[in-house]
């Protein structure tokens, strides 16, 4: 039995097929004919027909790829989508796109950003986030004000996953707690909030919401024949890109926490309850369980290497990180102004005490920043009330480093877990596969196979703890940390 993901994130759509113990029998991918369709400086527009162009070629490919391997379309029990958070797309009675889709990062709603926190002020408190223009209510708004000939044909506004999952099975009237988040639905209560009707959208033109990876249908005759999928495959709810890859990650039950270190360092973690940051610096997700999925991203990560060192250089730079570590220099390894996690600080800068000098240690001295940074972050999840267990799934640049890996366990004091794969269809094979066996908990532990496994180095382990002391004290110095951190 095969489950498959569909990935339609900014730049093009990839979908994976995986069989019941998370191995990777098929993968394609397919970039969008443009990212940005608008005409217009400062919107960024995209044509739902090039979405699903792009769908259809990763879709087949995959098809194909089982076929050469005995593989009957058949195999494939259930599919699921994810995309975009935040972006929207007006549809007509025969659910015909009436614009290009609004993507996440326009930012043109800001006047309507206004009205909607006015109205929504109770929702706020109580979700722990604050709206802004990449929200999609903001984006409904804009459009019932200047496309207002658009706004009265609209039958319903989609987010990228509801249009594609549409296409697929037929249902373009059901969406997923995930995408409806940023639309203004309330989680807690499970229901379309006064919001909707406070600024005067109508309930009728938002669709239904139910959980992640809840069977919606199963393909239709028209989608079966483009894609050479079988009619008898399930198609199940989705969810936004960034909840998809926190799933492949490995956060999917309660204390389970993804790192995800990039460019930037990503945390995600599944609580038992809905937690409010008293600084709004990270807000949560609903997951299927009912439990909720919180996170937060900084302005510290990969990024610091990047700006001193060439990546040809990391290679030579990682053979002393070992014999350097700890280095005994502290460093909040910031590139440029201002911090959003695990504290709000605009002003916030980089700080280093000790002497770096000498470029392998300066290296290593970043490496052991970034986990400092990192635990930190565990300590503030921690204040507001989160459970973190002795096990973290990390993923990103950063695990190319086995060195960095037994840096940050060690700072951390956690066994660190690498899985195999992680990109975002993988999440939302996971998805598709809860359905068949029985939750979200079961098909990760079934599916996700784990690349690297790294423990931390006891010796080491002791003198990090007492460095980390000194890194909080110089950052509750330095930052405005606010909240209780």
């Amino acid at each position: 039995m095969l489950f498959m993901g569909i990935d339609a994130g900014t730049q093009g759509v990839r979908a994976v097929v995986a069989d019941e113990n998370g191995g990777v029998m098929a993968s394609e991918s397919r970039s969008y004919a443009k990212m940005n369709v608008s005409g217009n400086d400062g919107h960024f527009e995209q044509s739902a027909h090039d979405w699903y162009a792009a769908a259809v070629y990763a879709v087949s490919g995959c098809v194909e790829q089982l076929k050469k391997q005995n593989i009957p379309p058949e195999d494939i029990a259930a599919l699921c989508v994810d995309g975009t958070s935040g972006t929207i797309l007006p549809v007509d009675a025969k659910k015909a796109p009436l614009t290009n889709a609004i993507m996440y990062n326009d930012m043109r709603a800001v006047s309507e950003t206004g009205l909607v926190r006015e109205k929504a002020a109770d929702l706020e408190k109580r979700l722990g986030y604050k709206f802004n223009a990449s929200y999609a209510l903001p984006k409904i708004l804009w459009i019932k004000n200047n496309l207002p000939e658009v706004f009265d044909r609209a039958s319903l506004f989609l987010h990228q996953t509801d249009y594609i999952i549409g296409r697929l099975c037929g249902e373009y009237g059901v969406t997923d707690y995930s995408n409806a988040l940023k639309t203004g639905y309330d989680l807690v209560n499970e229901r379309w909030p006064d919001t909707i009707a406070a600024v005067e959208i109508g309930l009728t033109k938002l669709p239904a919401v139910t959980a992640p990876g809840k069977v919606i249908g199963t393909v239709q005759k028209q989608a079966a024949l483009e894609l050479g999928l079988s009619e008898n495959t399930s198609v199940v709810a989705g969810a936004t890109d960034g909840y998809a890859s926190a799933l492949a990650a490995g956060a999917v039950s309660i204390g389970d926490w993804a790192s995800i270190i990039g460019t930037t360092l990503v945390l995600k973690g599944v609580t038992r309850d809905l937690l409010i940051d008293p600084d709004g610096a990270g807000y949560s997700h609903k997951m299927p369980s009912g439990a909720y999925m919180l996170g937060g991203a900084s302005n510290v990560g990969g990024k610091c290497l990047n700006e001193r060192f060439k990546k040809e250089e990391f290679e030579y730079y990682n053979r002393f990180a070992d014999s350097l570590s700890p280095t005994g220099v502290l460093i909040y390894p910031l590139v440029g102004k201002g911090e959003r996690f695990p504290f709000l600080d605009p002003d916030a800068k980089e700080f280093i005490a000790g002497d770096v000098s000498d470029k392998r240690i300066l290296y290593a001295a970043l490496m052991e920043g970034v986990g400092f940074a990192e635990r930190l972050a565990f300590d503030r999840m921690r204040a507001i009330g989160a459970e973190v267990g002795d096990i973290l799934y990390t993923s990103g640049g950063a695990c190319r480093s086995d060195e960095w890996l037994r840096i940050r366990a060690s700072i951390l004091g956690k066994q660190l877990r690498v899985p195999e794969v992680i990109d975002a269809a993988m999440g939302s094979a996971l998805l598709a596969a809860s359905s068949h066996f029985g939750s979200l908990s079961e098909a990760a532990s079934r599916m996700i196979r784990f690349e690297k496994i790294v423990d931390p180095v006891a010796e080491k382990a002791k003198r990090y703890d007492e460095l980390y002391g000194a890194f909080a004290a110089e950052c509750r110095a330095r930052f405005k940390m606010g909240g209780r951190s």
